[in-house]
């Protein structure tokens, strides 16, 4: 790796640990209170990086179950894939989850409450992503990118259309 390339992975990583360490939660507006639990995942060894979502490891990758269709990250060398949930009561109304494996970003929006997430990816290279959301309560909306392996992503998760009114913010790994 050059030296160039050294610097930048040291700033990129310094600023994700520091957005995990700031990542905010406040309510959605269909609801009084939010609670939003992630993990990030290491999924070269399935080894929690941080948050408090439980881990399987499983032949090729590892599984994060949730009542709606459970998580499973393939395994991808130096990739730290996300899984975040959002809660309300504790009913599952919202999952976000980014794969390094293929570069996917999944967004669910399992409660028929009127109201669902907004999704953001940023990346060193490619700057801002469009805003995404889920298409429906039954299906998840998948999103295919295009990320070189080892690229920091910033995934920001909002209440609003227009990328306003922040629920958290997590950083993954390609």
């Amino acid at each position: 790796m050059n030296a160039r390339r050294k610097v930048a992975y040291a700033l990129a990583s310094a600023a994700a640990m520091t957005a995990t360490l700031f990542a905010t939660a406040a309510p959605a507006q269909a609801y009084g209170t939010l609670d939003v639990r992630y993990s990030r995942v290491d999924t070269d060894n399935c080894n929690r990086l941080s948050g408090t979502l439980a881990i399987t490891p499983a032949t090729g990758g590892c599984y994060l179950y949730d009542s709606l269709d459970d998580t499973y990250f393939e395994k991808d060398a130096d990739g730290e894939a996300l899984k975040v949930e959002l809660r309300n009561g504790g009913t599952l109304v919202s999952k976000v989850e980014f794969h390094p494996n293929g570069e996917k970003l999944w967004i669910y929006d399992p409660a028929p409450d009127g109201d669902t997430v907004y999704v953001r990816l940023r990346t060193a290279t490619h700057g801002w992503s469009a805003v995404f959301y889920a298409t429906g309560a039954q299906n998840p909306h998948v999103i295919d990118f295009d990320f070189a392996e080892g690229e920091n992503v910033l995934v920001e998760i909002y209440d609003k259309s227009d990328a306003t009114d922040r629920i958290a913010s997590f950083w993954a790994r390609a």
